[in-house]
């Protein structure tokens, strides 16, 4: 049984990395914006974006090269894998897995802060 606690400290570091994330972006636009320097603001959005896909593909492969968390059996792994690569990853699995699920916690808040940043965007300005 998972204790409420652990949901509370879950929840608080999603909290905690969404603040975060949030304010380098805003920074980033308050720079440009002070500076007067648009391309501040076109390569910081940009770097922003390249760090969240390479966390979405870090966390694509390392969740067994799937979205869900649906554990791949040995008739779903390739036919052209020999034996002992089949039984070395189904035998990683639930070690990649665990290490995908943490990056979540990182994937997550950048989502939303950009999620965040294209309806002010788009509908609020």
């Amino acid at each position: 049984m998972k204790k409420p606690q652990d949901a509370l400290r879950k929840l608080g570091l999603l909290f905690l990395n969404f603040v975060l994330f949030y304010v380098l972006l805003r920074l980033i636009i308050l720079l440009a914006g002070r500076t007067g320097i648009m391309a501040i603001y076109y390569i910081g959005t940009s770097l922003y974006m390249l760090g969240a896909a390479g966390v979405f593909l870090a966390f694509f492969c390392l969740n067994g090269f799937t979205v869900n968390d649906v554990d791949r059996t040995w008739e779903d792994l390739p036919d052209s894998w020999p034996d002992d690569r089949k039984r070395d990853f189904l035998a990683k699995q639930p070690e990649r897995r665990k290490k995908a699920r943490s990056l979540m916690y990182i994937l997550l808040p950048m989502v939303i802060t950009i999620g965040i940043n294209y309806i002010e965007l788009t509908f609020l300005k």
